[in-house]
């Protein structure tokens, strides 16, 4: 799977673009400022319906314009279009047809995105790792998404009653065995894939010179005691929910945990082997995807602001073989470029595009 041509109107900086994109690496070129990230922010749209900067999409809309556009042909014969308006309105369609949800976006078109927030993963919260593994469960099981659905809609129901300080057994009963049933399935095909994605992120791992990355270990914990069912541990924490106002127990509260002689990983690793577990994992999903549906396209951001060059040849090695297409930004064209050039084709020949003040060409060589 692949992006042919990809159109972005009044994005940021960028009022107007129309691109011709091509299969294996796209490069984009520009100072800081020059709205190449807003090219891959576009494109994170385009699947998930915003921005991976701002969750408001007001901010991402060009100064005084109405609002912004993007759409974008697939080589797989989709069209996805989003429209988002300052007023908070707005439309995505697939097919020139209404899409229900954002989901259906991200079905079509399976994204990977590789920047600087990517790299808050180990020390970040509980929920940014949950969603490393759930992109992967939603890819490659197609029941996850409606049971995840499920799943939340019963835990605003229970969240609600928990609130308003009074519950009657029997309407929350109702509510906690949908929850447990949900549940207990969504823990299912997560335990599924972590356990093959434990062992890909430990192949590639095990591929790089002897370090303390060798001794990572991830494990995956489920939300609940191990040794009794969800419905019996949604009741045993009725009380506790009830002071709190909020249910504690359950699949949104799993987490998977990275670390080094029992250790957690952020509190062993330097810098740079944070930055290539991360790198790992992501690829070790792709990786996953790969195995059930088309290859995902990659975003990268200022790989070389992240990576020194030994690593950044060791992550374009990796792309190279699970990733559909790459699209990268960054300063300097000889640096940036230059991991994927030491690959073999189609990667080792970016189409390259200059991007000055939100205005978009290709490289005249490329283009010919």
């Amino acid at each position: 799977m692949a992006l042919t041509r990809l159109l972005i109107s009044n994005f940021r900086n960028i009022s107007q673009a129309d691109l011709f994109l091509d299969a294996g690496v796209n490069l984009f070129c520009g100072v800081n400022g020059s709205g190449k990230t807003s090219v891959l922010e576009a494109v994170h749209m385009l699947a998930t319906g915003r921005s991976f900067r701002s969750r408001q999409h007001k901010s991402v809309i060009q100064h005084d314009q109405p609002g912004l556009t993007v759409f974008t042909q697939l080589d797989t014969g989709l069209n996805l279009g989003v429209e988002r308006l300052a007023n908070g309105s707005g439309r995505v369609r697939i097919n020139q047809t209404a899409a229900e949800s954002s989901s259906q976006l991200a079905s079509c078109l399976p994204l990977q995105l590789i920047n600087s927030d990517s790299f808050s993963a180990l020390d970040g919260g509980p929920g940014v790792r949950r969603r490393l593994l759930d992109w992967t469960v939603f890819h490659v099981e197609h029941l996850f998404a409606q049971e995840w659905k499920n799943y939340q809609i019963a835990l605003k129901q229970r969240n609600a009653l928990l609130r308003r300080g009074k519950i009657d057994a029997d309407a929350i009963g109702i509510w906690e065995h949908q929850l447990a049933q949900s549940g207990e399935r969504v823990d299912s095909l997560r335990q599924g894939q972590f356990h093959e994605l434990r062992v890909a992120v430990a192949a590639l791992l095990v591929g790089l010179p002897l370090s303390l990355l060798h001794k990572v270990d991830i494990s995956y914990r489920r939300g609940w005691r191990k040794e009794v069912e969800l419905a019996e541990a949604l009741r045993e924490s009725r009380e506790g929910d009830l002071s709190q106002g909020h249910t504690r127990t359950g699949p949104h509260r799993a987490d998977l945990r990275f670390t080094v002689a029992g250790e957690p990983a952020h509190n062993v690793l330097s810098r740079g082997q944070q930055k290539m577990l991360v790198c790992a994992v992501r690829t070790a999903m792709a990786q996953l995807v790969c195995r059930h549906r088309e290859k995902p396209v990659f975003l990268v951001d200022d790989l070389p602001a992240e990576l020194d060059e030994y690593n950044q040849q060791i992550f374009a090695h990796w792309v190279g073989r699970c990733a559909s297409q790459v699209l990268v930004t960054g300063i300097e064209e000889g640096t940036t470029s230059r991991p994927w050039r030491q690959l073999d084709a189609p990667w080792n020949c970016p189409k390259v595009f200059h991007v000055e003040h939100g205005k978009i060409s290709a490289e005249a060589s490329a283009a010919q």
